[in-house]
């Protein structure tokens, strides 16, 4: 077993990279309370790790996409443009498919993380799982008929009959065909994914990105040349001993403040909110910070010269609070009340 800065070697052959078992950590971390949550709530928190499976891959996917499509201006100027990582998919080290060097961005991942929830709790739910499910017929034959040789020859030496093959190839789901109201479950998530970013982030230090300028601060962090970008690379002018802004944790303590202050807006005070609000509060307070770290990041997005991160950290505080404030026109929960009690009279 070799230790090294970013990953541990085992076997001498496989690398176990430190960022992906920080996300990993952080994704069960926000499961968990996110289950206990339903439970409290009267729901089946099952449908915690149901929604979660569907939303890793497109989370992953869409993290990795966002990135690739919005590059940093640092990484414009090494040539790691939208074109080249198209260009170089399957390259290794730098390519679109290589997320554990880095570069995974939280806009994509929320966004692909919704489709799937979506997807989960919508109506396409047990079209798509047939789906999936049918496609897997063939391992499941042959797993079965594997199991069913050793089982028969374990009963062969006990000298007791064996059934005949028949493994179970049919679809069983108690979801209803309908779908589910996703809003309750967006609160949920509303509070549960504060406390997955805040320890995700530190899966940013590992790999010694999301940092800031040079600051003589007490919390300051030293980074490798190797992992600075322009014009802090310069070991003359911004020697070893430099230290600089970790934005990584400003977020993740952040992240943390606000996992504990929905918990209380979402134990105490739901009675008197509408249904996904507590999710309206949590993209209000993400753009926030998102918004102001950006003033201290090194490595940003530059969109036809504007802070791409910036400007949609913006647009999504705004429109969520739009919403907000439009469920909350006086008169318009009466009106929801009496919509939902028209369609379940008829």
């Amino acid at each position: 077993m070799d230790f090294r800065q970013e990953y541990v070697v085992l076997f001498n052959t496989l690398q176990v990279r430190y960022y992906g078992i920080i996300i990993v950590a952080a994704m069960l971390a926000g499961a968990a309370v996110a289950a206990r949550l339903a439970r409290r709530d009267g729901r089946d928190p099952d449908h915690v790790w149901g929604a979660l499976t569907w939303a890793i891959i497109p989370a992953i996917v869409g993290a990795r996409l966002w990135h690739i499509l919005f590059p940093s201006a640092a990484q414009v100027e090494m040539g790691l443009t939208t074109e080249y990582y198209f260009n170089n998919f399957f390259n290794l080290e730098n390519g679109a498919i290589a997320i554990w060097s880095g570069g995974l961005s939280v806009f994509g991942a929320v966004l692909g993380g919704l489709l799937g929830v979506w997807l989960y709790f919508g109506r396409w739910h047990n079209t798509i799982a047939r789906a999936f499910f049918f496609l897997t017929i063939p391992f499941i034959y042959l797993f079965s008929a594997v199991g069913w040789v050793f089982r028969t020859l374990w009963s062969v030496a006990r000298r007791k009959p064996r059934p005949a093959f028949k493994p179970d190839t049919t679809f069983k789901s108690d979801f209803p065909d309908a779908g589910m109201n996703i809003l309750p479950w967006l609160d949920i998530a509303g509070v549960s994914v504060p406390l997955a970013q805040a320890i995700g982030r530190w899966a940013n230090f590992i790999n010694q990105e999301l940092y800031g300028p040079p600051t003589t601060l007490p919390w300051g962090i030293p980074i490798q040349a190797a992992n600075r970008i322009a014009p802090y690379q310069s070991l003359v002018d911004y020697p070893t001993s430099t230290l600089f802004h970790p934005l990584f944790l400003y977020e993740s303590l952040w992240s943390l403040l606000a996992f504990i202050v929905l918990l209380q807006v979402f134990t105490r005070y739901r009675s008197r909110l509408r249904p996904a609000d507590i999710f309206l509060f949590y993209v209000m307070q993400y753009a926030v910070i998102r918004f102001l770290l950006e003033f201290l990041r090194v490595e940003v997005t530059l969109v036809g010269g504007v802070n791409w991160s910036q400007a949609v950290s913006a647009a999504l505080f705004l429109l969520a609070l739009a919403i907000f404030v439009y469920r909350h026109r006086p008169g318009a929960a009466r009106r929801a009340e009496n919509t939902q009690q028209a369609a379940s009279s008829q």
